[in-house]
């Protein structure tokens, strides 16, 4: 796992990343991390560098730590993000950039371990756990971190990825099975990925490629919160 951490207190950013090691070493999790003292110094490293985590501190000098994640945003919909802040009040600008989780300072173990843990397993979720489909054109193995949601026509299920929608018979019932935790039912007919929710509306949901869906009453207190059970801890 390819790990940044933008953060401008060097005595943070070192204590931040001796923690990572001492959790990846404890996990045997084959980590990689990168320190930038600033938004700049990690714009100036992009594209040369893909990364799966990153954590923001948002009271960066110039260019903030929200910035700087909207900025990632606009190229990359599916890495991760951890904010840290000495304000909780900034989690909810969190959400508008599709966060991971945010963690007050000063980071203690046992709040960084399941952030890091929850990072893991998306992370392995979305780079190797795939969902095998059959249809007329053959078997697809499609990559969880791919899909967007899935949806109901008729008798037949559509996948929509990143790129490519797929088609196959099976129910929405028989697809929940196979899915891990943070694909959830929002509809009757629709089955969404939390982790492309861009941000939460009263009546629906944006994705992260901008489509909006709808959330119905039945499913509405299911949704929000296993969100913010994603997102919160």
């Amino acid at each position: 796992m390819r790990i940044a951490i933008c953060e401008d207190n060097m005595n943070d950013q070192q204590l931040l990343k001796g923690a990572i090691k001492d959790w990846a070493n404890a996990r045997n999790v084959i980590v990689e991390t990168s320190c930038y003292h600033d938004a700049e110094a990690f714009i100036a490293a992009q594209p040369n560098i893909a990364f799966d985590l990153i954590f923001l501190d948002i009271e960066m000098g110039k260019m903030k730590g929200i910035e700087l994640a909207e900025w990632i945003r606009q190229t990359d919909q599916s890495v991760l993000i951890v904010f840290l802040t000495s304000y909780s009040q900034y989690a909810v600008a969190g959400y508008e950039v599709n966060a991971l989780h945010y963690l007050i300072k000063p980071l203690s173990q046992t709040k960084l371990i399941p952030v890091l843990d929850k990072a893991n397993l998306f992370w392995r979720d979305s780079k190797k756990n795939t969902l095998l489909v059959s249809n007329k054109l053959g078997q697809h193995e499609i990559l969880l971190g791919n899909i967007f949601y899935f949806a109901l026509n008729s008798h037949t299920a559509i996948i929509h990825t990143d790129t490519e929608i797929f088609e196959f018979r099976k129910t929405l019932e028989e697809i929940e099975e196979l899915l891990p935790a943070h694909f959830i039912r929002c509809y009757r007919s629709i089955i969404i990925n939390l982790l492309k929710v861009q941000s939460m509306r009263k009546d629906g949901v944006i994705l992260s490629n901008s489509v909006k869906l709808p959330v119905s009453r039945n499913f509405s207190k299911k949704v929000n919160d296993a969100y913010m059970r994603l997102h919160m801890g």
